[in-house]
């Protein structure tokens, strides 16, 4: 009969396990990999900008000059260089290829995503001189569209290996699910039911893992710009960030050649006999909804007929997390007895502070009739600030104890993550009978520290004036690069050095963004 299992009360057990739960690798100084389900990487999660924008600003950077509706993004005072007033209506259909690799396993996946991508109004007033333009919206600024995958025997680690530490708080419903056990006499040492009995070597699993994620985050904007003084332009814009992030990780493992078929569960009082494991499975569910605030400012100056300079500041804005989180952990055996299964669920609010962009733009404006646009942006995605306190109502200890984990994730963000320079060049040409043809590039470096994640982007588009007052924009946006992601980490067993298990990652993404522009 199996002994009951008692773990030690902890006073924050709902907070402790949202924030065991995706903690665990953000406390490795050394992580190597993306880990989805660390406090570091979603940070990173909701505080990356993404370059989506309309079908024309999505090719040419808008810190100079004025490429469409969603030009504020890079600019607001760009949008006071528009001709005329007009509504906008934006469509984007995303398809994402992630080809990866576990353990010398191949494995493609992919998702597609189609969705109204902005809906936006602009507007030119009146003026005896210069320009006022007011306007706003709503757009989608990122999108959160991930898969993973892996199909391997693995005789080097277990999903059961994460169980077992005192502070994981998958412990108690692996115990009562008997994914851990006893492993001496004693009942003094906790260990994963797959290694129990075998002091010679693991003998391993078949193992099969997936993890999904997938959401949007989208802003509602208004924005004004003018012209302040003679060729130089201002502008401001005001938005409210909402997103929402789904994530799930299941992780099967099976004994399909019957290596486990002792008596691993002992008789129980009735004298019934024990049985051997056959799988044990984990699942993991999170939803995050987002709220923000975003606000930018910047300038654009008209050195003459055919050169603009511009440069904007998107300061730092405090986004609003609330999760909820369920976890279920589920073993079946060869015979009769079960399945067992135990879950543990909850919630929690915290906030993320994302840091600021700074964009400098150059623009050669109808120069025989080609535009010419440059933008460079600097952020310092090591600077992210995260507070688990954030609109709670807790007392003192449980405010310490939160303290004390945000240093944690602090110093793993400032260590994993760094400064960028993202480079985009985009250039046009407009014939005679007002159709444009376009192109550009952007080098997106990579934000973490201990894996090459650098992003190529290569873009391509029309645009097509369909009556005097109706205009077709087009575009299509391809993106590689390369990536490795955590699936696990765990304790090894001889020393007290973490090991992860990692998938090997090489991505691409097309972008297809069709843009209507109505004049008013």
């Amino acid at each position: 009969m199996k002994k009951e299992y008692r773990q030690s009360p902890k006073k924050l057990l709902v907070i402790l396990s949202t924030i065991t739960l995706l903690i665990t690798a953000s406390s490795t100084m050394a992580q190597d990999g993306y880990d989805p389900m660390s406090y570091s990487s979603l940070s990173q999660v909701f505080s990356s900008q993404q370059y989506l924008g309309s079908a024309n600003s999505a090719i040419l950077p808008s810190v100079a000059m004025e490429n469409g509706y969603a030009s504020f993004i890079d600019n607001p005072a760009a949008m006071s260089l528009i001709k005329g007033s007009y509504v906008n209506v934006g469509y984007m259909s995303n398809r994402s290829e992630f080809n990866q690799s576990f353990r010398g396993n191949e494995l493609l996946l992919d998702s597609k995503v189609d969705y109204i991508n902005n809906i936006g109004v602009v507007y030119k007033l009146p003026t005896r001189v210069g320009s006022l333009v007011l306007g706003g919206g709503i757009h989608t600024n990122s999108i959160y569209n991930r898969s993973l995958g892996s199909s391997a025997f693995n005789n080097q680690s277990t999903i059961t290996d994460i169980f077992k530490g005192e502070s994981s708080d998958y412990r108690s419903i692996a115990f009562e699910t008997y994914a851990i056990d006893y492993a001496d006499e004693a009942q003094t040492q906790l260990e994963s039911i797959f290694r129990i009995g075998f002091d010679d070597g693991f003998p391993g699993t078949y193992q099969q893992s997936e993890l999904t994620q997938d959401g949007r985050s989208r802003e509602f904007t208004f924005f004004m710009g003018t012209e302040f003084k003679k060729n130089l332009h201002i502008g401001f814009s005001l938005g409210i960030n909402e997103a929402f992030h789904n994530m799930s990780r299941n992780i099967l493992e099976e004994d399909l050649d019957n290596v486990y078929d002792g008596d691993f569960i002992k008789q129980d009082e009735n004298g019934e006999n024990g049985t051997d494991i056959y799988s044990i499975q984990l699942s993991d569910e999170l939803r995050s909804d987002v709220l923000g605030f975003e606000a930018r400012i910047g300038a654009v100056y008209q050195l003459g007929q055919y050169l603009n300079l511009g440069a904007s500041w998107s300061l730092p804005s405090i986004m609003k997390i609330t999760e909820e989180y369920n976890s279920t952990i589920t073993t079946s055996f060869d015979n009769s007895l079960g399945p067992f299964f135990d879950s543990f669920e909850g919630e929690f609010t915290y906030a993320i502070t994302r840091p600021s962009k700074y964009s400098l733009g150059m623009a050669v404006n109808q120069l025989k009739g080609f535009d010419l646009s440059i933008g460079v942006d600097f952020i310092s995605y090591n600077k992210t600030d995260i507070d688990l306190t954030y609109d709670q109502s807790l007392d003192f200890d449980e405010v310490a104890f939160l303290r004390d984990q945000e240093a944690v994730i602090e110093q793993s963000i400032s260590q994993r993550y760094q400064s960028v320079m993202n480079t985009r060049i985009g250039a046009q040409y407009r014939f005679k009978n007002g159709a444009e043809l376009r192109a550009g590039t952007s080098i997106l470096p990579s934000k973490s520290v201990q894996i090459d994640e650098t992003r190529t982007l290569y873009s391509g588009g029309i645009g097509i004036p369909l009556s005097r007052d109706f205009f077709l924009d087009i575009t299509t946006q391809y993106i590689q690069w390369n990536d490795r992601s955590i699936l696990y980490e765990y304790q090894d067993m001889d020393s007290t050095k973490p090991i992860q298990e990692s998938i090997s990652e090489s991505n691409q993404l097309i972008n297809v963004l069709i843009g209507i522009k109505i004049k008013i």
